[in-house]
């Protein structure tokens, strides 16, 4: 039963396999690279497709292989498995910290090459846990890692707004191409569960910085990826909080000045104070103040990756577009101005705000 499970669901994903080459493939929904002791290790996960009987739930197992070579690592992995490995449903790569000692460009360069695999998986780092021990997390309720990390990451847009999902393909063109640099979150253990930790960021091949999940979110508002992120203030020990809805952060460079301007609109989440917000002057006062505080946010990611060099919201295509000027670290040293307004949307008011003149 559950056998017939897999072979509809794979039919819906792509392909038009019969029933004897399904029984004859292991399908491979996960890989994660890391390397030690000279060695790189591939992990696999694999989808089980006897499943439970119990609760009809297709589970994963994980197969490992280990070389000196990438190919030969994966070869290894690939023969430990019963069935001839498949690997057209690859939907994660996970990176082990083999990103910050000069490999990711071999990897890059491995999967660019490969016929494998294609080129729309999703890429995270772990930089503070083996590839295999993410890929081996599993629980009764989430029994295919891979699937809990994506859909971890997928509802992160609609609470912190922390994560972020790059495909292969999106991490090779931000790479390769001239003004760009790449980024994707990174994951870790707490408890056995799943965490969203940070980002890591690139200048050109070379891995730089994980960065905060704070940053994360400023990184999805700079470049419009945003849903409702929250933020606050504290008046004398009590919270006010807001959420960002609509706007945009506009962002144009020159070799002197990073001019960051636009409009962004919020809601009220929480008001501990009790602030009369159909008093004008209040409401003059809370959007200055929530504009002041996302200003400096906004200054302060921008400073980061003006430290290391990680050029993740294209400043320098987009100066290049505008001039045909190819100066790609122009920005590093840039003086940066960050005016961006900000609104509480009246209309998400409890109270109308009305103007007494």
């Amino acid at each position: 039963m559950k056998k017939i499970i897999l072979i509809i669901l794979l039919l819906t994903l792509s392909g038009c396999y019969d029933y004897k080459e399904i029984n004859d493939l292991a399908i491979i929904t996960a890989i994660g690279i890391d390397h030690k002791d000279e060695e790189y290790k591939i992990t696999l996960e694999v989808l089980n497709d006897q499943g439970d009987k119990d609760s009809g739930k297709i589970k994963s197992y994980t197969k490992t292989g280990s070389d000196k070579s990438l190919a030969k690592a994966l070869e290894e992995a690939a023969d430990s498995l019963s069935d001839q490995a498949n690997y057209t449903h690859v939907k994660l790569m996970v990176l082990s910290d083999t990103i910050t000692d000069g490999r990711f460009a071999s990897i890059i360069d491995f999967f660019m090459r490969s016929t494998y695999f294609r080129e729309n998986f999703y890429v995270i780092s772990s930089m503070n846990v083996e590839p295999e021990k993410i890929l081996k997390n599993t629980t009764d309720n989430e029994p295919v890692a891979s699937t809990s990390i994506i859909n971890l990451l997928e509802s992160l847009n609609y609470s912190s707004n922390s994560g972020v999902l790059k495909t292969f393909d999106q991490v090779v063109e931000e790479t390769l191409a001239f003004g760009k640099d790449t980024c994707f979150s990174n994951i870790t253990l707490d408890d056995e569960e799943f965490k969203i930790d940070g980002l890591s960021i690139f200048d050109n091949y070379e891995y730089k910085d994980t960065i905060s999940n704070d940053y994360a979110t400023i990184y999805n508002i700079l470049t419009n990826n945003f849903y409702r992120p929250i933020y606050s203030k504290v008046y004398d020990n009590l919270y006010f909080s807001i959420a960002i809805t609509e706007g945009k952060a506009k962002i144009d460079a020159n070799t002197k000045t990073i001019k960051l301007s636009g409009t962004l609109t919020g809601k009220i989440m929480d008001n501990e104070p009790n602030f009369i917000i159909r008093d004008l002057d209040v409401l003059k006062v809370l959007n200055n103040d929530f504009k002041s505080l996302i200003n400096e946010k906004f200054k302060s990611f921008i400073e980061v990756l003006q430290e290391n060099k990680s050029d993740i919201l294209f400043l320098g295509e987009s100066y290049y577009q505008k001039t045909r000027e190819k100066e790609e670290n122009f920005w590093i040293h840039a003086d940066i101005d960050s005016d961006v307004n900000f609104y509480i949307n009246k209309k998400g008011l409890i109270y109308e705000v009305q103007d007494e003149n």
